[in-house]
């Protein structure tokens, strides 16, 4: 599956977060209000904003994407983009630098990753479909203390909270909760998540070209497993 190149695009806004369905159950006598959450824990809704092409390459580069995806009958891989509150190693009194982002294609990748490892983690026990808990053990890079945005194959999630911890292993809450299980030794990707999308449909992706040059764009992308039921 393709992922969309953030990289190259470079947004310079970012919104990133999943997306609960909540509706009211009604007012009791003493009206108070009773909410429902519809849908286990929302979808994921990901905007890169004030994109800049600059350059033919560039425009060429968005036209080709805004092509394959199709208003959005296409899913493809797209990266939450949260390296700068992931747990990021420590070196020299201070954060380290990630090496640079290799792609196995310049336009249609299917690979993403820095040249060397930066953040490595994995799941320290299996995990049932549904589960709310994850176990999460950090080989390389800080603890976790909340907050971090991570996936697990095309799945995103959020560390809620940490419950507990021995080491680098830590016990969180995570949100949304699990679609699927979740076998131990799982690989969990800090560093470059992504969560399988399409866009959302009915938003204008014409780039609004000045003097044929550059063009300044948005997009936005929902969370789409539709294929997988």
């Amino acid at each position: 599956m393709f992922i969309f190149p953030s990289h190259r695009f470079n947004p310079k806004l970012v919104t990133a977060m999943p997306v609960p369905q909540v509706v009211s159950g009604g007012a009791n006598l003493n009206d108070d209000e009773t909410t429902i959450q519809t849908d286990g824990g929302g979808r994921w809704s990901v905007t890169h904003g004030n994109i800049d092409l600059r350059g033919p390459s560039m425009l060429r580069l968005w036209e080709s994407w805004v092509a394959y995806l199709a208003g959005g009958a296409r899913v493809i891989l797209v990266p939450l983009l949260s390296l700068p509150t992931a747990p990021r190693p420590i070196a020299g009194g201070g954060i380290a630098r990630p090496s640079r982002l290799v792609a196995d294609d310049d336009h249609f990748p299917t690979s993403v990753a820095y040249a060397a490892p930066y953040i490595n983690a994995e799941t320290a026990a299996p995990a049932g479909m549904r589960a709310t808990t994850l176990s999460v053990n950090v080989t390389q890079g800080a603890r976790l203390e909340g907050g971090e945005k991570f996936s697990v194959g095309r799945r995103g999630h959020i560390v809620e909270r940490v419950v507990s911890r021995t080491g680098q292993v830590a016990e969180c809450v995570i949100s949304p909760p699990t679609r699927e299980a979740i076998p131990s030794g799982a690989a969990i990707n800090f560093e470059w998540p992504v969560v399988q999308c399409r866009a959302v449909m009915g938003q204008n992706l014409a780039p609004d070209v000045s003097f044929g040059r550059s063009a300044g764009v948005s997009i936005s992308f929902v969370e789409d497993f539709s294929d997988a039921g």
